[in-house]
C-alpha cells in the first residue's frame, strides 16, 4: 500500500499522474521471452480498443499455454479517445521499468488504468481476495471534525455508486458535498467541498458494480488518518475524493451536508459558591424576573401558534392552485434516467414507459413517461400530484412529483424494487411463486389493510382509492406493500362519506356491485376490493380466472368468488389455499384470512366491515367474527370498466365486454383516468 506517486506527464495540456502501481508476482520472464512479446502485443491493442470503445474499455488474451498472457484497459468516464490513447501509452513503460520482469501488473494513473497478468483475471471479476490499492493525499490534512469530514465523503461516494451504477452506460459519476460550515487543515485554509469519483469498468451489472464500490467504500474510514484525500483502487472498480477539483466532467451528483449537532450545553457545575447563596431578597427578585419571563413566553407562544395555524389555513386554501414545489426539471430527469435509455426500462403499461433513475441527491426513483397520444390529462395528473401530496403513510407509495415541459408529462415515483403485487403472485413459475411464502403474504394484507384505513379515516382528507388490485399493490425490498396509483381516487369533504356518481371507473372484479350497476360510491368500495384481494393472496389466482372446476349440474367452470364460497360452504376452505403454500400456513390463520375476505365481499355495503374493523379482526379470533352470506358474484369479470361501459345487468347488449386489458408495469400501475 503506497501514497500518491507523484509522477506527471503532460500531454497537449493534459496531466497524467501515476498514482498507484501493483507488482503482483513471485514469478518472472525474460524480456526477450515469448510471454514478453505476448504482452508488448496485447497492450498495444488493449489500449487502440480502449481509446476506440465509446466507453473506454477493453479486455482481451494474447498467446497460448505457459505464455499466455490477460489484459485489461480502463479509462476514466469524462476522458475522450485522444487523452485515453495517451494516458494507455504510458503505462507499458512503467510496467516494463518499475516491475521489470514481473508477471502481473497493475498499473493505475488518475485517468487510466491498466493490468496484464499470466491468470486469466477476467474470468472472476468479483474475486474477494483481490487486493485493495489506495493512496493517500498527504500534504493537506483536515484539523477540524475529521471524522464528519470522512463520513461525508462516504455518503458522497454512495450516491455516486448509486448513479454510476443504474444511469451510466460507462458506470461513472463524478460528484461534490458542499458544507456550509467547512473544514479547517494544516495549511489554516477552510475547505467547503468535498469533491468524489466512482467508476466500475462498463461490463459490470449494477448489483456488482455497487458492490464492488462498496467493498472501497467500507475502506475509507479504517484507511482515514486525518489526509484530505484518497484513492482506492481494484482492477474492476475504483474511487477518488479531494478537497479540490480533480476531475474533466461536470458533477451530476451535488449534496448539501446537513450541519453538525450543536455542542453541548455548558454544565451548571462551574458555578461559584457565591453564585448558588444570594440572600434572600434577590432570590425573591429572581423569581420575579422568572416569573414575568414565563408569562411574556406563553403570550409569545399563543401568538405564534395563532400565526402558525392562520397559515396553515391559507396554505389548505392554495395548495390546489400551487404545485410548484412537487415539479421537477426536465433536464434533472433526463439525467436521472440517462435521457431515458433502453437499459433503465422497467417496462410499459397502457399509458408509456416506466424507468428507473438517480436524482442528484441520491434518491432512488421510477419515472412513469407517458405516452404523447395518452389519454391521461394535465387536469388529472394535477389532481394525482395535489391528492397523494397531502398523503404520507408508510404503506401508501410516494409520488415525488410531475414534469410537464415539452410535450413531456412525466411521473416520478419512489422506486419499489419488488415491483408490483401481481408479478409475484399469478406468477407461472413455481419458483418465482415460492418467494411469496406465508409470512410475506400476511404482512401484504395487514400493511395493505393499514393504508386503506389511514385513507378512509385517519389522513387531513378523507380518500376512497377506487382501483385497489394486485397490480396496484407495489412492494418494497422486504415486501412491504404500499398502495399505489391514485389517478381515479375520489375525496370526501368534513363527514360525508358517500355520493352516487355517473362516471364509474375501475376494474371489474373488484368493483362493488352497488358502484358497477346504480354508481353508489363510499369506503365499502374498498372494503370489497380489499375482499377480493385477500382472497386472490390466499388462493394465488386471479379473481377473472374461470377454470376452477365447478361442482354444479352444468359441470362448467366458476370464477374464484363463487369458487371459494362453495368449498367454504362445504367446510373445505382449505382446499382453495395456493398450493405453494402447503405445510408452511398456519391453518387458524388461513381459515381467519378467507373468513374475512368473504366478510369484506358481502353483497350489502352495510354487511361488509369498516378498515379499522378489518384491523381488529387481524389480530383477533374467527369466533368473533360474524358468519359471511353468500357474495355477489355476477360482477366478476375482470375488465377494465370505463364510463361508457357500465354493465347491463338484464343481460343485454351491455354485457358483452373487450377482453382485459392488462395495464400493470414493473414498479407501478396505471389506471385509465375519467372525468369527475
Amino acid at each position: 500500500m503506497i501514497s500518491f506517486i507523484c509522477d506527471h506527464t503532460m500531454d497537449a495540456m493534459v496531466s497524467f499522474i501515476l498514482m498507484n502501481l501493483l507488482c503482483n508476482s513471485d514469478n518472472s520472464y525474460a524480456l526477450n521471452s515469448t510471454y514478453h512479446s505476448n504482452v508488448v502485443a496485447l497492450l498495444g491493442s488493449l489500449s487502440a480498443d480502449a481509446s476506440n470503445s465509446t466507453v473506454g474499455f477493453a479486455t482481451g488474451a494474447a498467446g497460448r499455454g505457459p505464455d499466455q498472457v490477460w489484459g485489461l484497459a480502463l479509462c476514466r468516464g469524462d476522458v475522450n479517445g485522444t487523452s485515453c490513447a495517451s494516458c494507455l501509452a504510458l503505462a507499458p513503460g512503467v510496467a516494463f521499468g518499475n516491475c521489470s520482469g514481473v508477471r502481473d501488473v497493475s498499473v493505475y494513473y488518475d485517468r487510466c488504468l491498466l493490468r496484464f497478468s499470466d491468470e486469466d483475471f477476467l474470468a472472476s471479476p468479483d474475486d474477494p481476495a483481490a487486493p485493495v490499492q489506495y493512496g493517500l493525499n498527504l500534504e493537506v490534512n483536515i484539523t477540524g471534525d475529521p471524522g464528519r469530514f470522512v463520513g461525508l465523503a462516504a455518503d458522497l461516494v454512495g450516491a455516486l455508486s448509486g448513479w454510476a451504477a443504474h444511469n451510466s452506460t460507462s458506470r461513472y459519476a463524478a460528484g461534490v458535498m458542499t458544507s456550509a460550515q467547512g473544514f479547517t487543515t494544516t495549511d489554516f485554509a477552510v475547505v467547503r467541498n468535498i469533491y468524489g469519483l466512482v467508476q466500475c469498468t462498463p461490463d459490470h451489472a449494477p448489483e456488482s458494480c455497487l458492490g464492488c464500490l462498496g467493498r472501497l467504500r467500507d475502506e475509507m474510514p479504517a484507511v482515514f488518518n486525518g489526509t484530505s484525500g484518497a484513492q482506492f483502487n481494484l482492477v474492476w472498480c475504483n474511487l477518488r475524493y479531494e478537497v479540490f477539483p480533480f476531475y474533466d466532467s461536470n458533477p451530476v451528483v451535488k449534496l448539501v451536508a446537513p450541519p453538525p449537532p450543536p455542542p453541548a450545553p455548558a454544565g451548571a457545575s462551574g458555578r461559584n459558591d457565591a453564585n448558588r447563596t444570594r440572600g434572600a431578597g434577590n432570590a425573591s427578585s429572581a423569581a420575579a424576573v422568572v416569573l414575568g419571563v414565563v408569562l411574556a413566553g406563553v403570550l409569545v407562544s399563543t401568538f405564534i401558534v395563532f400565526l402558525r395555524r392562520k397559515a396553515q389555513v391559507k396554505q389548505y386554501a392554495e395548495e390546489d392552485e400551487d404545485s410548484g414545489s412537487l415539479l421537477f426539471d426536465l433536464t434533472t430527469l433526463r439525467r436521472a434516467t440517462a435521457n431515458f435509455a433502453e437499459e433503465n426500462k422497467l417496462g410499459h403499461g397502457g399509458f408509456g414507459a416506466v424507468y428507473k433513475g438517480f436524482l442528484p441527491d441520491g434518491r432512488q426513483i421510477a419515472v412513469k413517461r407517458l405516452d404523447k397520444a395518452s389519454s391521461q390529462g394535465l387536469k388529472q395528473l394535477k389532481n394525482e400530484l395535489l391528492l397523494v401530496a397531502k398523503l404520507r403513510h408508510n404503506n401508501l407509495a410516494k409520488l415525488y412529483g410531475v414534469c410537464l415541459k415539452e410535450q413531456e408529462k412525466l411521473l416520478v415515483y419512489e422506486y419499489l424494487p419488488n415491483r408490483s403485487l401481481d408479478t409475484f403472485l399469478f406468477a407461472p413459475e413455481t419458483e418465482k411463486r415460492l418467494l411469496l411464502g406465508w409470512e410475506a403474504r400476511y404482512r401484504i394484507i395487514y400493511g395493505t389493510a393499514r393504508g386503506l384505513l389511514y385513507l378512509h379515516e385517519d389522513s387531513q382528507v378523507k380518500v376512497v382509492h377506487r382501483d385497489l388490485k394486485a397490480s396496484n399493490i407495489l412492494l418494497d425490498a422486504d415486501m412491504n406493500p404500499k398502495i399505489s396509483d391514485f389517478g381515479l381516487a375520489r375525496l370526501f369533504s368534513g363527514d360525508k362519506t358517500t355520493t352516487v356518481t355517473s362516471q364509474v371507473v375501475g376494474t371489474l372484479g373488484y368493483m362493488a356491485p352497488e358502484y358497477a350497476v346504480m354508481g353508489h360510491l363510499s369506503v365499502k368500495l374498498d372494503v370489497y376490493s380489499f375482499g377480493v384481494l385477500v382472497l386472490e393472496i390466499i388462493t394465488g389466482r386471479r379473481n377473472t380466472d374461470a377454470c376452477f372446476e365447478s361442482e354444479v349440474d352444468d359441470g362448467g367452470s366458476s370464477t374464484m368468488l363463487s369458487h371459494v364460497w362453495d368449498r367454504w360452504s362445504k367446510g373445505t376452505a382449505l382446499e382453495t389455499m395456493d398450493p405453494s403454500l402447503d405445510s408452511q400456513a398456519p391453518e387458524s390463520e388461513v381459515l381467519k384470512c378467507i373468513h374475512l375476505g368473504l366478510l369484506c365481499v358481502q353483497e350489502n355495503p352495510a354487511d361488509r366491515p369498516a378498515m379499522l374493523d378489518v384491523l381488529v379482526m387481524l389480530h383477533g379470533q374467527t369466533s368473533s367474527f360474524a358468519a359471511p352470506s353468500k357474495p355477489a358474484f355476477a360482477f366478476g369479470h375482470g375488465e377494465t370498466l370505463s364510463s361508457g361501459e357500465r354493465p347491463n345487468v338484464s343481460g343485454g347488449p351491455g354485457n358483452q365486454r373487450a377482453p382485459a386489458a392488462d395495464f400493470s408495469v414493473n414498479e407501478m400501475s396505471v389506471s385509465e383516468f375519467q372525468p369527475r
